[in-house]
Order: C-alpha cells, then structure tokens, then sequence
C-alpha cells in the first residue's frame, strides 16, 4: 500500500484517502477500464533519442485511445529526437509534436505543454520529465487520486515508498527549499520542488492565468504553493538524475522570489 498525504481538509476518519481508492479499485475487479476524464501527459523533451522510444511505450501503456502526450520540443534538441516524435506522432493519434521555438527557457517548455494540453480539452494534465527521471509506471497512482475529485495530485520524493536518488548537492538542495519553503510559507506539502505532477482544468486555469515569476526550476515551488489553494493530494514518487550541476543563477533567483511570496503571504494574512 502506498501512503499518502492529503490536505488538511480531505483526510476523513476511519478510513484514509488511499484505502478508499484501493476500495474501489477491488469493487471494479476484473472488468474492463471504463472511459474516464480525457487526459493529456506534457513531457518538454531535449536530447533524449537514446531513450524516448522506450520512453513513449512506457507512458503510452497507461494512456486510452483518447488520451495524448505532448512532447514539447524547441532549438535546444540538436539530436533525431525531433525525428523520432515525428515518426511516431504519424503512426499514433496518442501522440502529439509541440514545437515551440519561441521558447527562452525550460519554464517556456512547460507553459508550452500545459497550453496545449488545456486548449485541446484535456480533463486532467500530468507533468512529466522525458529524460526516465520520472518512471512512467507511477503514473497509475496520480490518476486514482484523480479519480476522487482531487484538482491537483503532486508526487513526493519524500513520502514513505519514495525516494531521491540524486547527487548530494541536488538532494540538499531540494530537501533545502521544501524546508524553507515549509518553514517561511507555512506550506504543507512534504515535497515543494518535484516536478511530476497532475492537474485537472480548474487547477491548470489557475496556473496559465496567474503564470509564475521564474525563470529556471524554482516555478515548480511556485506552482505547488499556488496549489496550496485547491484541493490536494501528494503521493510517493521515486527519482533519479544523475547530473550534478546546479545554475547559481538560478539558486538566487530562488531565493529572491521566496522572499516574494513569503512578503505577499504575510500581507494576505493580515487582510484576512
């Protein structure tokens, strides 16, 4: 069984959020999966022509005939990943090339796939990383959590059955910003800067309206405190990037907008 951690609102007695989604699940037994809620997976993709075949099957497995992934690519991709999409978009309707060149920086790679996914009608929309960073196999669990009326379902590193399986610098400094993130904001989710992450239209309207000030990683902090807002659920994820190198610029930038919204949350709490 794997745990999970509601927000405060959303926990009922006797019976937690995860044993009445594994209730219904046994009540569906073997029968065949019903339609359910359209839903789009966004995956900005770079140099991944090694690995993206697999990558699609993967997440494909979990998709119904009208689901779609959008993978969303730009001038950073200098490989045949571009190619590979192509190839595969013409022999699978799931299967969606977003090019966005217009693109400045990985936060524009994202705002590009959300927008495609929200403005082809997609119910839900999972984010992604195409790199295997994100294991595709974990996508079931975002969907029950869905599936209970949830608008928005975060993966945890740090749940129990989760995992961070990184560098020591990316380690300490993602366990670093859900720290202060938790100790300046008072938010409460146990992970602030994941990146795997499902949203229904409510939640995602709320995101492309609002948008976010940075520029670099830190916009998932932003997000997920936004998130704060709505109806939520995290469930454990595992992760795994191999690369050590962290931008200062983007470490500055961080802190920077911290300090932003922890000035901006104070003044809402003394107006409220």
């Amino acid at each position: 069984m794997h745990p999970i951690i509601a927000s405060p609102a959303d926990r009922w007695a006797g019976n937690t959020v995860w044993e009445r989604m594994m209730t219904k699940q046994g009540e569906l037994g073997g029968s065949q999966p019903r339609p359910r809620p359209r839903l789009g997976v966004t995956v900005p993709l770079a140099n991944e022509e090694d690995t993206i075949q697999g990558f699609l099957d993967r997440v494909l497995a979990h998709l119904q005939s009208h689901d779609r992934i959008y993978c969303v690519l730009d001038n950073v991709c200098k490989d045949r990943t571009r190619s590979i999409i192509s190839a595969r978009a013409a022999q699978d309707a799931r299967i969606v090339e977003v090019w966005s060149p217009q693109n400045r920086c990985v936060v524009d790679a994202y705002f590009a796939g959300y927008r495609a996914a929200f403005n082809d009608g997609c119910d839900w929309i999972l984010e992604m990383d195409g790199g295997l960073s994100h294991l595709p196999e974990q996508i079931p669990p975002f969907l029950a959590g869905m599936e209970q009326g949830y608008d928005y379902v975060g993966g945890s590193r740090y749940l129990p059955g989760g995992c961070h399986k990184s560098p020591w610098n990316r380690v300490f400094v993602s366990k670093g910003g859900t720290l202060l993130t938790r100790l300046l904001l008072h938010a409460k989710m146990t992970d602030m800067t994941s990146g795997f992450e499902c949203f229904n239209r409510r939640a995602m309207q709320m995101v492309l309206q609002a948008g976010v000030a940075s520029k670099a990683n830190f916009f998932q902090t932003e997000i997920r405190w936004m998130m704060h807002q709505l109806r939520w659920l995290e469930v454990p994820i595992s992760y795994q990037n191999p690369n050590y190198r962290i931008g200062r610029s983007s470490i500055r930038e961080s802190f920077q907008i911290l300090w932003q919204l922890r000035r901006a949350a104070k003044k809402t709490r003394r107006t409220a």
